[in-house]
């Protein structure tokens, strides 16, 4: 999918709360979807809400994090509401366990930020396709997530934390990004610390990079 392509013109939402990160992305879609097609940017899952019962969207793009919102749910309703629209996560965030939730909420394709252009292209060609996609650079990470998680004992709420945690998020942040208190955080970081028979932050963070788990 390219200016060279004939292809129809397609009308993309572009979820993302920094502007200029935003406005930067919105440029390089319209190089590479088919002319005359547009790009609206959304800075929060309640607007981009909104802005589906307005318009006839063809893609969602959204980052995962976004402060205050809970992105699976907005995935999860979007899917619900409008089941022919093509929904990609575009983030930061590269722990296989978010991979897999928001394949599970309705998500067409995962990709990190790190991704290329032509990665973009390809993405956008395999959904279209009906095909789910992952960039090249996220695979490794779930396959090896799928073997430690059959393994460690862990939770999926615990693997979350525990991802969170090692990629250096306080204890309260780590609440936030999750939508449950502090305390709740600590009982996980605990439990896991007993099942991975660790003793201290610093053998956690370095358990997770051993086991090439973030």
């Amino acid at each position: 999918m390219n200016k060279t392509n004939n292809s129809s013109a397609v009308k993309v939402m572009l979820i993302d709360d920094h502007a200029l990160v935003a406005e930067g992305f919105r440029e390089l879609l319209l190089k590479i979807l088919p002319p005359e097609s547009t790009v609206d940017i959304f800075s929060s899952t309640e607007r981009a809400t909104k802005g589906l019962e307005i318009e006839n969207y063809t893609i969602v793009i959204t980052d995962l994090i976004i402060p205050g919102q809970n992105v699976l749910n907005f995935i999860a309703t979007c899917r619900k509401a409008y089941e022919g629209i093509i929904i990609l996560v575009i983030s930061s965030v590269v722990d296989a366990n978010s991979i897999k939730s928001c394949l599970a909420a309705g998500a067409n394709g995962y990709l990190s930020k790190a991704v290329t252009s032509n990665e973009i292209i390809l993405a956008l060609e395999y959904t279209f396709d009906g095909k789910r996609f992952i960039s090249g650079d996220l695979t490794g990470r779930l396959t090896d997530s799928i073997l430690f998680t059959g393994n460690s004992g862990l939770t999926k709420k615990e693997m979350e934390v525990l991802r969170l945690v090692a990629a250096g998020n306080k204890t309260k942040k780590v609440a936030e990004i999750l939508f449950v208190s502090p305390i709740t955080i600590m009982a996980h970081k605990r439990n896991i610390m007993r099942k991975l028979n660790l003793h201290s932050s610093t053998e956690l963070v370095k358990y997770v990079y051993e086991n090439n788990l973030i």
